[in-house]
């Protein structure tokens, strides 16, 4: 298993045990549940001299329905999403940002969460 296969499957572990939040592997795959997260593929940097990668930027969604309580379910569980994130040793997360999400489905409110991971 490459680093960042393992990388992968630490978040997607760390995500999987924020309650209430259904989390998701396949970025193209509908979201039909009331919050998710979804890992997106990483951007990648090499350091000179080394023959892979030795960090990984990741894209995870914090994605919830379309209604009127949207915004405030995003506000709530933006920060479990984040101390999940942020308790792996090898893994912080940079920012949040606001955005809608489109796969197999209507544009969903979500947060666009970047964390660093260390290969």
């Amino acid at each position: 298993m490459s680093a960042i296969e393992e990388a992968a499957d630490d978040l997607l572990a760390a995500l999987r045990t924020v309650e209430g939040v259904w989390a998701y592997s396949d970025p193209g795959a509908p979201v039909e549940v009331p919050a998710a997260t979804v890992l997106g593929p990483p951007a990648l940097t090499w350091e000179a001299g080394c023959g892979g990668p030795t960090s990984a930027r990741w894209l995870v969604y914090l994605v919830v329905a379309a209604d009127e309580t949207a915004l405030a379910r995003l506000w709530a569980l933006l920060p479990a999403v984040v101390a999940a994130i942020d308790a792996l040793p090898n893994a912080a997360v940079i920012r949040a940002d606001p955005g809608a999400y489109l796969a197999g489905g209507p544009e969903l409110p979500c947060y666009e969460i970047q964390a660093d991971y260390a290969l």
